[in-house]
């Protein structure tokens, strides 16, 4: 029988690994979206504390994503994000 830790660290790897999934889908189609790009045009690179690249039809974006209640994934262009601190 695995050791519970171990367990849980395979299961955290999994939530880990569906969530970055479910956020670069979110992101892919964002740019779909807003660009009018389709999105199996559009390509999605992971780059690090929630954030991904978009790029496809000539154009491309970063977006911040986050998973809210119920697991729904948001994605908003990082240039819409204000700074921490509130540019203090």
């Amino acid at each position: 029988m695995p050791a519970p830790r171990a367990v849980l660290a395979a299961a955290a790897l999994a939530l880990a690994a569906c969530a970055t999934t479910a956020m670069s889908t979110a992101a892919r189609d964002a740019m779909a979206r807003t660009s009018g790009c389709p999105a199996d045009q559009v390509t999605v690179q992971e780059l690090g504390d929630s954030k991904y690249r978009a790029a496809g039809c000539q154009k491309s974006e970063t977006y911040v994503c986050k998973v809210a209640e119920h697991a729904v994934v948001s994605c908003v262009p990082e240039a819409s994000v204000p700074p921490l601190g509130g540019g203090k």
